[in-house]
């Protein structure tokens, strides 16, 4: 070759190594989209989440959280994974975060709410989970917490209905 190609291939193979390494890279790698790698992260704890390995998924959607702090739903699913570990002051801190970034998240007041009927706060549980079904009337979850949170106070009948509302929810196809 003439020397005239070599200053033209060189910037061109640098560029074309530079995109085949991007693209092989695993997004947490990227540092150009940290939310897009964020998502990715978040996909793969709740895959690992659903195969039982719990401790993999709270590391995998705490480097999500990492990578984009103003993530909300990362936050809400760390939430929710801490409370299966029964890390209820770690789980209720996240909820609390996903809240600050999007006050209307109904997983996240949900989450809240469980939280606080298990430390024993019923009556800020019962608030928050009713802020949730004004949000979304749907998710089974909140009506069963909500149901429970009768039960432990006395109300036998406000559970039942509760209970009831769930089951709706349930033979509707709704989760």
């Amino acid at each position: 070759m003439k020397p005239v190609l070599k200053p033209v291939l060189k910037p061109v193979l640098a560029l074309f190594l530079s995109f085949a390494l991007q693209a092989l890279l695993p997004a947490p790698l990227r540092a150009d989209n940290p939310g897009e790698a964020a998502m990715e992260l978040e996909k793969e704890a709740v895959g690992l989440a659903h195969e039982g390995k719990l401790d993999e998924a709270i590391a995998k959607i705490t480097e999500a959280v990492k990578w984009d702090p103003g993530y909300a739903s990362a936050h809400v699913n760390l939430g929710y994974f801490l409370i299966k570990k029964e890390a209820w002051d770690e789980a209720r801190k996240e909820f609390e975060e996903a809240l600050k970034l999007n006050p209307t998240s109904h997983g996240a007041k949900t989450g809240k709410g469980i939280v606080l009927s298990r430390k024993g706060d019923l009556k800020g549980a019962e608030e928050i989970l009713r802020d949730a079904l004004a949000l979304n009337p749907d998710p089974v979850r909140t009506h069963y917490e909500l149901g429970m949170i009768y039960e432990k106070q006395g109300d036998a009948g406000k559970a039942v209905e509760e209970y009831k509302k769930g089951i709706a929810k349930v033979t509707q196809g709704r989760k």
